[in-house]
């Protein structure tokens, strides 16, 4: 079998309604130039003189971006080892590919399935105490057990948290400021007011071990760091600053963070961009090869844009199941892509 073509389809799927946050400031940062709803992803496919073909995705992005396709027409998939395909896009489709050849789920290849579903939690942006309780509310009606969300500590949050805790009682809040609770003390004083509701701060201040253990120590709210790379997991692990971490990178960087936390006694989950179904589900297959990946992640992309391009839906009743056939275990609904398709690079 040889690699014999690439093709690109770039795809822009709209949110649903009630789903991003009025302000403005939280759409127009240096990694947001222009609102989430213009986001684009590529939708990738690896073509073969077989006939198989690997599907991959890109992370979203804004405006045109270059294809940078790699040097591999003419190759045996096999002849590549696969922890040596790192991130999505075409790295994504190639292990899709190695898997079908296989005839084995993608899980397989990250070393095993675990689980057999992945803890989920319903997904918004900041806004209003009435939308955030609507949003709930649905959350709750859809199945999930817990919702993430964004805010500053200068809107009404502990009003918003009450209202979404009424109207879904129980529900665990996720809340990430994205450091925007600024101080040990401020972020002390909000959980304080806080602490008999379920609810998790992630990346509350900049980045501080020794204060965030302070934090955690004098506080019964659930405190957790988003990492990019091992070597803070094994300083978080090895200072005691959280009760769980929120794994950046996806496939074989967030198996080993996971493997250093696990040895840590501490809980992951993985992270997501809100992305498409296609990435979620790469994520989902990583996700269930490893034991202590119990929190919650926001692998939403299914429920929160119009489509996920796929034609099975990877969630119910707040878990992701985890696709069992071969690859990514998931079948594009083609109708769809043609539908927000923006344009194509033909194979070649």
């Amino acid at each position: 079998m040889r690699i014999t073509g690439f093709e690109r389809t770039v795809v822009c799927v709209p949110f649903v309604p009630n789903i991003l946050s009025a302000d403005d400031e939280w759409h127009y940062r240096p990694n947001y130039p222009e609102n989430l709803d213009r986001r684009r992803h590529d939708i990738l496919r690896l073509q073969t003189d077989a006939g198989l073909v690997g599907l991959g995705m890109s992370t979203p992005y804004y405006g045109d971006r270059a294809d940078e396709r790699p040097d591999w027409v003419g190759r045996d998939p096999l002849d590549f080892e696969p922890r040596s395909l790192q991130g999505g896009g075409w790295a994504m489709a190639l292990l899709d590919l190695i898997a079908k050849v296989h005839e084995v789920p993608l899980y397989r290849l990250f070393g095993g399935k675990i689980q057999d579903r992945i803890l989920v939690d319903y997904w918004m942006h900041a806004t209003t105490v009435e939308v955030s309780a609507a949003a709930a509310g649905q959350a709750a009606a859809l199945g999930f057990h817990g919702i993430k969300t964004k805010g500053k500590l200068e809107d009404p949050l502990e009003d918003r948290f009450r209202a979404m805790t009424e109207a879904a009682p129980g529900i665990r809040i996720v809340m990430d400021p994205k450091e925007r609770f600024y101080t040990l003390e401020q972020t002390l004083e909000l959980a304080r007011r806080v602490e008999d509701l379920n609810i998790v701060f992630e990346d509350p201040f900049p980045r501080d071990f020794d204060a965030y253990r302070r934090l955690r120590e004098q506080t019964s709210v659930f405190i957790v760091m988003h990492l990019q790379r091992p070597r803070q997991v094994i300083e978080a692990v090895g200072t005691q600053a959280v009760d769980g971490i929120n794994i950046a990178p996806s496939d074989w960087s967030f198996l080993n963070m996971a493997q250093i936390a696990e040895a840590g006694e501490l809980p992951v989950w993985q992270a997501s961009n809100v992305d498409l179904g296609l990435y979620d589900a790469y994520r989902i297959h990583a996700s269930a090869a490893v034991p202590n990946c119990t929190l919650a992640s926001d692998m939403i992309g299914n429920l929160v844009h119009e489509h996920s391009l796929l034609t099975e839906p990877l969630l119910q009743d707040g878990y992701a199941r985890v696709p069992d056939g071969p690859g990514l275990g998931v079948e594009l609904d083609e109708d769809a892509v043609k539908r927000y398709e923006v344009s194509v690079d033909p194979a070649g």
